[in-house]
């Protein structure tokens, strides 16, 4: 049974849900906020910034999205090798490598999965791979296009020909845009994804192979760490540089306005230094009572602004049999 929305506002009622954040909801109206990407010298819109293939048929895969354990890494590659119709084995994945993968914004709030599996982006880009290099044996062969077939990096053509991605393209750039139109493989055809495989960063987890971030080290490289205020909105008074003097590999106070830190030569010299920084502030503006607490949010500079319109809502609760208002507090909790 399919109801459409009209149908259910006028047999049932109207539901309103209705929140005041103006700067957030001004923001996802726009852009996709802390989501939203920038430009940069790696041209999203060119299939090379997604996809190569090299001279022995490795297909080099590139994302702006990183694996931070949530298994993306993994089903990546295989999202790769699936649209591709590659072996799992033969496919590399740079992951945040800001020098050659495209910008796709911060690695957060759940999305990373969908925007490299959604129509866009790296999903996209091995499918207009994929069609692309069918295109080039359909050429080859003298063939249409829709009567090859493709499996693990070999294009069969109806007469019996094969001809490999590496013989196609090996080394060579594509020079073509993301195809819109590029049709991705179904479900029903996978052979990669929605398998089980087992991640491929486990064995560098294992075996402590796997470089943590906070375990890179570099030539010359300092630590930071930043002093924080004992309370919100609180401003420095003064810095004592002089407190934290006799701390070994200690290199700069850094107190800039209201921010404050440290840089030594070694991290657990930043965090004595940090710990032992004595810094006077002023108090910041007093919270408001926890009785009053969502009253005086409502007071709080707000401007309502609409996500989606259907420019009907007025008319539909006019006409509503029946209209169910109520407001609904929750604890307020600041993610981070």
């Amino acid at each position: 049974m399919s109801v459409s929305r009209r149908d259910f506002l006028k047999t049932s009622g109207a539901l309103i849900v209705s929140f005041s954040a103006a700067p957030l909801a001004r923001t996802l109206a726009f852009v996709q906020g802390p989501f939203d990407t920038h430009p940069s010298h790696v041209d999203p819109k060119k299939l090379d910034s997604w996809i190569a293939v090299s001279a022995d048929g490795t297909v080099t895969a590139y994302t702006g999205k990183c694996d931070f354990g949530q298994g993306m890494f993994t089903v990546q590659t295989q999202l790769v090798a699936e649209e591709l119709c590659v072996p799992l084995e033969r496919v590399k994945l740079i992951q945040c490598d800001t020098s050659v993968v495209p910008d796709q914004g911060t690695t957060s709030g759940s999305q990373s999965t969908p925007t490299n599996f959604n129509s866009e982006n790296l999903a996209q880009a091995a499918a207009t791979a994929r069609e692309a290099l069918i295109n080039m044996a359909a050429s080859k062969f003298g063939e249409p296009a829709d009567q090859l077939t493709v499996a693990d990096s070999v294009i069969t053509g109806k007469s019996g020909r094969k001809i490999t991605y590496a013989e196609l393209i090996g080394s060579k750039r594509f020079d073509l845009p993301l195809s819109i139109t590029a049709k991705r493989r179904s479900p029903s055809q996978w052979t990669v994804l929605g398998k089980p495989v087992r991640a491929l960063e486990t064995g560098a987890l294992m075996t402590g192979q796997f470089e943590f971030v906070h375990n890179v080290r570099v030539p010359g490289m300092l630590h930071g760490r930043v002093v924080r205020p004992p309370e919100v909105g609180a401003t420095v008074a003064s810095v004592e540089e002089e407190s934290i003097k006799q701390i070994a590999g200690l290199v700069k106070v850094v107190a800039r306005n209201n921010f404050v830190g440290v840089v030594a030569e070694k991290q657990s010299q930043a965090i004595q230094a940090a710990r032992q920084l004595r810094v006077k502030w002023n108090p910041g503006p007093a919270l408001p009572a926890q009785k009053t607490f969502f009253e005086s949010l409502r007071k709080q500079p707000a401007q309502d602004s609409l996500l989606v319109d259907s420019r009907d809502v007025v008319q539909q609760l006019a006409a509503a049999p029946n209209v169910v208002r109520a407001t609904y507090v929750y604890p307020y909790q600041m993610h981070g």
